[in-house]
Protein backbone atom coordinates (compact mmCIF):
# COMPACT_ATOMS: atom_id res chain seq x y z
CA UNK A 1 0.00 0.00 0.00
CA UNK A 2 1.33 3.40 -0.87
CA UNK A 3 1.54 6.18 1.59
CA UNK A 4 -1.47 7.73 -0.13
CA UNK A 5 -3.43 4.94 -0.05
CA UNK A 6 -2.60 4.72 3.82
CA UNK A 7 -3.30 8.44 4.23
CA UNK A 8 -6.82 7.47 2.35
CA UNK A 9 -7.33 4.40 4.48
CA UNK A 10 -6.61 6.53 7.79
CA UNK A 11 -8.90 9.69 6.85
CA UNK A 12 -11.70 7.40 5.32
CA UNK A 13 -11.80 5.22 9.38
CA UNK A 14 -11.71 8.42 10.96
CA UNK A 15 -14.72 9.35 8.65
CA UNK A 16 -16.52 6.41 10.37
CA UNK A 17 -15.70 6.93 13.00
CA UNK A 18 -16.58 10.72 13.31
CA UNK A 19 -19.90 9.52 11.82
CA UNK A 20 -20.62 6.84 14.35
CA UNK A 21 -20.01 9.04 17.36
CA UNK A 22 -21.80 12.35 15.78
CA UNK A 23 -24.83 9.33 15.58
CA UNK A 24 -24.43 8.33 19.30
CA UNK A 25 -24.43 11.78 20.65
CA UNK A 26 -27.40 12.46 18.49
CA UNK A 27 -28.84 9.34 20.00
CA UNK A 28 -28.17 9.81 23.55
CA UNK A 29 -30.24 13.37 23.65
CA UNK A 30 -32.91 10.76 23.05
CA UNK A 31 -32.22 10.36 26.98
CA UNK A 32 -33.24 14.15 27.64
CA UNK A 33 -36.03 16.26 27.62
CA UNK A 34 -35.35 19.82 25.65
CA UNK A 35 -37.80 20.53 23.97
CA UNK A 36 -41.11 20.16 25.31
CA UNK A 37 -43.28 22.17 28.10
CA UNK A 38 -43.25 19.93 31.23
CA UNK A 39 -45.31 20.68 33.98
CA UNK A 40 -45.92 18.26 37.10
CA UNK A 41 -49.90 16.79 38.34
CA UNK A 42 -50.98 15.30 41.02
CA UNK A 43 -53.99 13.28 41.14
CA UNK A 44 -55.66 11.28 43.65
CA UNK A 45 -57.18 7.83 43.38
CA UNK A 46 -58.01 5.62 46.25
CA UNK A 47 -56.29 6.21 49.21
CA UNK A 48 -53.29 6.98 46.91
CA UNK A 49 -51.84 10.42 45.88
CA UNK A 50 -50.25 10.03 42.55
CA UNK A 51 -47.43 12.31 40.94
CA UNK A 52 -46.20 12.66 38.03
CA UNK A 53 -45.11 14.71 34.67
CA UNK A 54 -46.86 16.06 31.83
CA UNK A 55 -44.80 17.03 28.54
CA UNK A 56 -46.19 18.75 25.86
CA UNK A 57 -44.54 19.47 22.47
CA UNK A 58 -42.76 22.81 22.63
CA UNK A 59 -43.79 24.17 18.78
CA UNK A 60 -47.05 22.36 18.63
CA UNK A 61 -50.95 23.80 19.85
CA UNK A 62 -53.48 21.37 20.07
CA UNK A 63 -51.51 18.43 20.95
CA UNK A 64 -52.97 14.36 21.49
CA UNK A 65 -51.72 13.53 24.48
CA UNK A 66 -51.13 9.33 25.64
CA UNK A 67 -51.45 8.39 29.09
CA UNK A 68 -48.33 5.83 29.48
CA UNK A 69 -50.04 2.43 31.50
CA UNK A 70 -47.01 0.69 32.49
CA UNK A 71 -46.25 -2.57 33.13
CA UNK A 72 -45.66 -5.01 35.63
CA UNK A 73 -42.95 -3.97 38.92
CA UNK A 74 -42.13 -1.13 40.99
CA UNK A 75 -42.02 1.89 37.62
CA UNK A 76 -41.06 5.55 38.41
CA UNK A 77 -42.38 7.93 35.67
CA UNK A 78 -39.97 7.28 33.19
CA UNK A 79 -39.43 3.92 33.85
CA UNK A 80 -35.57 4.37 35.23
CA UNK A 81 -35.24 6.79 32.10
CA UNK A 82 -35.87 3.84 29.33
CA UNK A 83 -38.96 5.19 28.09
CA UNK A 84 -37.40 8.36 27.01
CA UNK A 85 -36.54 7.97 23.75
CA UNK A 86 -40.51 6.52 23.04
CA UNK A 87 -41.71 9.55 24.90
CA UNK A 88 -39.08 12.28 22.60
CA UNK A 89 -40.19 10.20 19.67
CA UNK A 90 -43.80 10.74 20.08
CA UNK A 91 -42.66 14.87 20.85
CA UNK A 92 -41.26 14.59 17.84
CA UNK A 93 -44.04 13.81 16.02
CA UNK A 94 -46.47 16.41 17.93
CA UNK A 95 -48.14 14.05 20.60
CA UNK A 96 -47.67 14.99 24.00
CA UNK A 97 -47.29 12.52 27.48
CA UNK A 98 -48.29 12.26 30.89
CA UNK A 99 -46.84 9.34 33.05
CA UNK A 100 -46.79 8.91 36.68
CA UNK A 101 -45.17 7.32 39.33
CA UNK A 102 -46.63 3.77 40.45
CA UNK A 103 -47.95 3.77 43.74
CA UNK A 104 -45.66 3.24 46.53
CA UNK A 105 -42.43 4.36 43.79
CA UNK A 106 -41.34 7.80 43.32
CA UNK A 107 -43.29 10.81 44.82
CA UNK A 108 -46.56 8.80 44.91
CA UNK A 109 -47.90 7.02 47.82
CA UNK A 110 -49.86 3.84 48.26
CA UNK A 111 -48.22 0.10 47.35
CA UNK A 112 -48.44 -0.85 44.19
CA UNK A 113 -48.33 -4.31 44.79
CA UNK A 114 -52.20 -4.19 46.59
CA UNK A 115 -53.77 -3.26 43.60
CA UNK A 116 -55.86 -5.69 41.13
CA UNK A 117 -56.20 -4.39 37.69
CA UNK A 118 -59.51 -3.46 38.58
CA UNK A 119 -57.42 -0.68 40.75
CA UNK A 120 -55.11 0.37 38.57
CA UNK A 121 -58.09 0.85 35.93
CA UNK A 122 -60.05 3.26 38.18
CA UNK A 123 -56.25 4.74 38.64
CA UNK A 124 -55.98 5.49 34.63
CA UNK A 125 -59.64 6.84 34.40
CA UNK A 126 -58.22 9.37 37.64
CA UNK A 127 -55.59 10.21 35.96
CA UNK A 128 -57.13 10.89 32.49
CA UNK A 129 -60.08 13.28 33.97
CA UNK A 130 -56.73 14.99 35.62
CA UNK A 131 -54.93 15.61 32.23
CA UNK A 132 -58.43 16.65 30.55
CA UNK A 133 -57.94 19.34 33.08
CA UNK A 134 -54.68 20.67 32.96
CA UNK A 135 -53.83 23.52 31.15
CA UNK A 136 -52.77 23.34 27.34
CA UNK A 137 -54.88 20.22 26.95
CA UNK A 138 -58.90 20.92 27.48
CA UNK A 139 -60.29 20.03 24.53
CA UNK A 140 -57.67 17.91 23.03
CA UNK A 141 -57.68 14.02 22.49
CA UNK A 142 -56.32 12.38 25.14
CA UNK A 143 -55.98 8.27 25.00
CA UNK A 144 -54.26 5.61 26.72
CA UNK A 145 -51.11 3.65 25.73
CA UNK A 146 -49.52 0.51 27.74
CA UNK A 147 -47.30 -2.08 28.03
CA UNK A 148 -47.62 -5.91 28.80
CA UNK A 149 -49.58 -5.91 32.00
CA UNK A 150 -51.04 -2.92 30.81
CA UNK A 151 -53.00 -4.59 28.49
CA UNK A 152 -55.39 -5.67 31.96
CA UNK A 153 -55.86 -2.40 32.61
CA UNK A 154 -56.35 -0.30 29.57
CA UNK A 155 -59.77 -2.36 28.27
CA UNK A 156 -60.74 -2.36 31.16
CA UNK A 157 -60.93 1.27 31.61
CA UNK A 158 -61.51 1.80 28.08
CA UNK A 159 -64.73 0.84 29.09
CA UNK A 160 -65.96 2.06 32.29
CA UNK A 161 -64.47 5.11 30.67
CA UNK A 162 -64.03 7.20 27.76
CA UNK A 163 -60.70 7.31 26.04
CA UNK A 164 -60.07 9.10 22.84
CA UNK A 165 -57.98 6.30 21.93
CA UNK A 166 -56.22 3.24 23.25
CA UNK A 167 -52.88 1.80 22.29
CA UNK A 168 -52.02 -1.29 23.95
CA UNK A 169 -48.11 -3.13 23.33
CA UNK A 170 -47.52 -6.44 24.33
CA UNK A 171 -50.58 -7.04 26.10
CA UNK A 172 -51.84 -11.10 27.10
CA UNK A 173 -55.17 -11.81 27.53
CA UNK A 174 -54.81 -14.80 30.33
CA UNK A 175 -52.91 -13.91 32.96
CA UNK A 176 -52.79 -17.90 33.73
CA UNK A 177 -52.07 -18.66 30.63
CA UNK A 178 -49.58 -15.65 30.25
CA UNK A 179 -47.46 -16.78 33.01
CA UNK A 180 -47.14 -20.82 32.35
CA UNK A 181 -45.79 -19.24 28.32
CA UNK A 182 -43.09 -17.46 30.06
CA UNK A 183 -42.78 -20.45 32.11
CA UNK A 184 -42.67 -22.88 29.18
CA UNK A 185 -40.09 -20.65 26.76
CA UNK A 186 -37.86 -20.36 30.40
CA UNK A 187 -37.30 -24.32 30.41
CA UNK A 188 -36.80 -24.81 26.56
CA UNK A 189 -34.10 -22.26 27.44
CA UNK A 190 -32.72 -24.49 29.89
CA UNK A 191 -32.59 -27.38 27.55
CA UNK A 192 -35.33 -29.68 28.96
CA UNK A 193 -37.35 -31.66 25.71
CA UNK A 194 -40.49 -30.88 25.09
CA UNK A 195 -42.05 -33.92 26.74
CA UNK A 196 -40.40 -33.25 30.05
CA UNK A 197 -41.41 -29.76 29.62
CA UNK A 198 -45.05 -30.41 28.69
CA UNK A 199 -44.76 -32.38 32.57
CA UNK A 200 -43.35 -29.46 34.46
CA UNK A 201 -46.21 -27.25 33.06
CA UNK A 202 -49.18 -29.47 33.96
CA UNK A 203 -47.36 -29.69 37.48
CA UNK A 204 -47.01 -25.87 38.16
CA UNK A 205 -51.14 -25.34 36.43
CA UNK A 206 -52.04 -27.60 39.05
CA UNK A 207 -50.29 -25.98 41.34
CA UNK A 208 -50.91 -22.18 40.58
CA UNK A 209 -54.45 -23.19 40.48
CA UNK A 210 -54.85 -24.73 43.73
CA UNK A 211 -53.45 -21.82 45.48
CA UNK A 212 -54.42 -18.87 42.77
CA UNK A 213 -57.58 -20.18 41.02
CA UNK A 214 -61.37 -19.35 42.36
CA UNK A 215 -60.97 -21.41 45.35
CA UNK A 216 -57.87 -18.98 46.66
CA UNK A 217 -55.93 -20.81 49.08
CA UNK A 218 -54.50 -17.99 50.81
CA UNK A 219 -52.82 -20.30 53.41
CA UNK A 220 -50.78 -21.45 51.15
CA UNK A 221 -48.07 -19.08 50.43
CA UNK A 222 -45.60 -21.96 52.00
CA UNK A 223 -45.46 -23.19 48.30
CA UNK A 224 -44.30 -20.52 46.81
CA UNK A 225 -40.95 -20.01 49.20
CA UNK A 226 -39.14 -17.85 46.47
CA UNK A 227 -42.56 -15.16 46.55
CA UNK A 228 -42.75 -12.85 49.33
CA UNK A 229 -45.83 -12.01 51.20
CA UNK A 230 -46.68 -8.99 49.51
CA UNK A 231 -46.14 -10.69 46.08
CA UNK A 232 -47.74 -13.85 46.91
CA UNK A 233 -51.42 -11.38 47.89
CA UNK A 234 -50.22 -9.70 44.03
CA UNK A 235 -50.66 -12.11 42.05
CA UNK A 236 -53.85 -14.02 44.60
CA UNK A 237 -55.56 -10.45 43.51
CA UNK A 238 -54.69 -10.92 39.67
CA UNK A 239 -54.70 -14.66 38.85
CA UNK A 240 -58.01 -15.25 37.18
CA UNK A 241 -57.64 -11.60 35.23
CA UNK A 242 -59.06 -12.19 31.36
CA UNK A 243 -59.70 -9.11 29.32
CA UNK A 244 -61.16 -11.13 26.28
CA UNK A 245 -65.25 -9.51 28.02
CA UNK A 246 -63.76 -6.13 28.04
CA UNK A 247 -62.21 -5.98 24.50
CA UNK A 248 -65.85 -6.02 23.02
CA UNK A 249 -66.86 -2.99 25.07
CA UNK A 250 -63.63 -0.40 24.68
CA UNK A 251 -64.49 2.59 24.01
CA UNK A 252 -62.68 4.78 20.79
CA UNK A 253 -60.06 3.41 18.48
CA UNK A 254 -57.86 1.03 19.79
CA UNK A 255 -54.23 -0.22 17.91
CA UNK A 256 -53.11 -3.60 19.63
CA UNK A 257 -49.62 -4.40 18.96
CA UNK A 258 -47.52 -7.22 19.41
CA UNK A 259 -43.76 -8.03 18.62
CA UNK A 260 -43.30 -10.91 17.10
CA UNK A 261 -40.57 -12.63 18.81
CA UNK A 262 -42.14 -11.75 22.66
CA UNK A 263 -40.67 -14.17 25.00
CA UNK A 264 -43.09 -12.83 27.39
CA UNK A 265 -46.41 -13.29 26.06
CA UNK A 266 -47.95 -15.39 23.31
CA UNK A 267 -48.13 -12.98 20.45
CA UNK A 268 -49.87 -15.46 18.14
CA UNK A 269 -52.39 -16.66 20.38
CA UNK A 270 -53.07 -13.21 21.87
CA UNK A 271 -53.17 -11.28 18.74
CA UNK A 272 -55.89 -14.00 17.19
CA UNK A 273 -58.06 -13.32 20.79
CA UNK A 274 -57.72 -9.46 19.66
CA UNK A 275 -58.74 -10.09 15.88
CA UNK A 276 -61.75 -11.90 17.08
CA UNK A 277 -63.14 -9.59 19.67
CA UNK A 278 -62.50 -6.66 17.55
CA UNK A 279 -63.99 -8.26 14.46
CA UNK A 280 -66.95 -6.01 12.73
CA UNK A 281 -65.95 -3.15 15.42
CA UNK A 282 -64.99 0.12 13.84
CA UNK A 283 -61.32 2.03 14.30
CA UNK A 284 -59.77 -1.29 15.78
CA UNK A 285 -56.42 -2.78 14.46
CA UNK A 286 -53.98 -5.36 15.17
CA UNK A 287 -50.43 -5.38 14.37
CA UNK A 288 -47.58 -7.87 14.79
CA UNK A 289 -43.79 -6.56 14.17
CA UNK A 290 -41.83 -9.04 12.42
CA UNK A 291 -38.27 -9.31 14.64
CA UNK A 292 -39.87 -7.55 17.69
CA UNK A 293 -39.54 -7.99 21.08
CA UNK A 294 -42.23 -7.75 24.05
CA UNK A 295 -41.39 -4.19 24.11
CA UNK A 296 -41.44 -3.49 20.40
CA UNK A 297 -37.03 -3.45 20.65
CA UNK A 298 -35.23 -4.99 17.52
CA UNK A 299 -35.03 -8.65 18.78
CA UNK A 300 -31.68 -9.12 16.86
CA UNK A 301 -30.68 -7.30 20.01
CA UNK A 302 -32.71 -6.88 22.97
CA UNK A 303 -34.78 -10.23 23.29
CA UNK A 304 -35.01 -11.07 26.58
CA UNK A 305 -37.66 -12.07 29.33
CA UNK A 306 -36.50 -9.48 31.28
CA UNK A 307 -34.36 -6.54 31.48
CA UNK A 308 -32.32 -8.00 34.59
CA UNK A 309 -31.22 -10.53 31.97
CA UNK A 310 -29.49 -7.79 29.86
CA UNK A 311 -25.74 -7.83 29.68
CA UNK A 312 -24.42 -4.45 30.64
CA UNK A 313 -23.05 -3.72 27.30
CA UNK A 314 -26.61 -3.93 25.75
CA UNK A 315 -27.81 -1.28 28.31
CA UNK A 316 -24.80 0.75 26.89
CA UNK A 317 -26.31 -0.22 23.12
CA UNK A 318 -29.55 0.86 23.88
CA UNK A 319 -28.33 4.54 25.16
CA UNK A 320 -26.18 4.66 21.94
CA UNK A 321 -29.30 3.43 19.98
CA UNK A 322 -32.05 5.83 21.57
CA UNK A 323 -35.52 5.47 20.02
CA UNK A 324 -33.35 3.03 16.85
CA UNK A 325 -33.52 0.60 19.49
CA UNK A 326 -37.19 -0.06 18.14
CA UNK A 327 -38.14 -2.16 15.44
CA UNK A 328 -37.63 -0.42 12.31
CA UNK A 329 -40.62 2.24 11.51
CA UNK A 330 -42.31 1.09 14.48
CA UNK A 331 -42.09 4.41 16.78
CA UNK A 332 -43.31 6.26 13.23
CA UNK A 333 -46.05 3.89 12.43
CA UNK A 334 -47.70 4.28 16.42
CA UNK A 335 -47.60 8.35 16.50
CA UNK A 336 -49.05 8.29 12.86
CA UNK A 337 -52.01 6.06 14.07
CA UNK A 338 -52.38 8.26 17.32
CA UNK A 339 -52.32 11.25 14.61
CA UNK A 340 -54.63 9.99 12.59
CA UNK A 341 -57.42 8.63 15.61
CA UNK A 342 -56.95 11.92 16.84
CA UNK A 343 -58.31 13.91 13.84
CA UNK A 344 -61.68 14.19 12.67
CA UNK A 345 -60.94 11.47 10.43
CA UNK A 346 -60.89 7.96 12.11
CA UNK A 347 -58.83 5.13 10.51
CA UNK A 348 -59.75 2.12 9.10
CA UNK A 349 -62.50 0.20 10.33
CA UNK A 350 -63.57 -3.54 10.94
CA UNK A 351 -61.12 -4.64 13.21
CA UNK A 352 -58.00 -4.95 10.89
CA UNK A 353 -54.97 -6.67 11.25
CA UNK A 354 -51.35 -6.68 10.00
CA UNK A 355 -49.19 -9.59 10.53
CA UNK A 356 -46.56 -9.14 8.40
CA UNK A 357 -45.84 -5.02 8.83
CA UNK A 358 -46.58 -4.34 5.30
CA UNK A 359 -47.43 -1.14 6.76
CA UNK A 360 -44.58 -0.02 8.86
CA UNK A 361 -42.33 -0.44 5.94
CA UNK A 362 -44.31 2.01 4.05
CA UNK A 363 -44.59 4.10 7.35
CA UNK A 364 -40.05 4.16 8.06
CA UNK A 365 -38.43 7.44 8.94
CA UNK A 366 -38.21 2.53 18.47
CA UNK A 367 -40.15 -6.82 33.87
CA UNK A 368 -41.18 -8.95 36.08
CA UNK A 369 -43.18 -11.47 34.84
CA UNK A 370 -46.65 -12.89 36.07
CA UNK A 371 -46.71 -16.15 37.48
Amino acid sequence: MTKKSRILAWVGGLAVLLGLAVFVVRNVADFELDDARVSTLKFRSGAADLFGTLMLPAHVQSAPVVLIIHGDGPMDRFASRGYLPLINSLLDAGIGVFTWDKQGIGESSGNWLDQSMSDRAAEALAALACVRMAPGVAGQKVGFLGFSQGGWVIPRAASEGDPDFSVIIGGAVNWRRQGMYYTRLRLADEGLARAEIDVRVREQYQKNDKVFGPLKDQDAAHAFPDMDRAHFNFVLKNYNEDVTPALKTMKGPVLAVWGAQDVNVDAAEDSNVYRAQFAGASGRQVVVVPNATHGLLRAGLFNYQLLSQWPRWKTYLFVALGRHAYAPSTLAFISGWITSSSSTERPTAGGQSTNVGASLARDAPRGRRSI
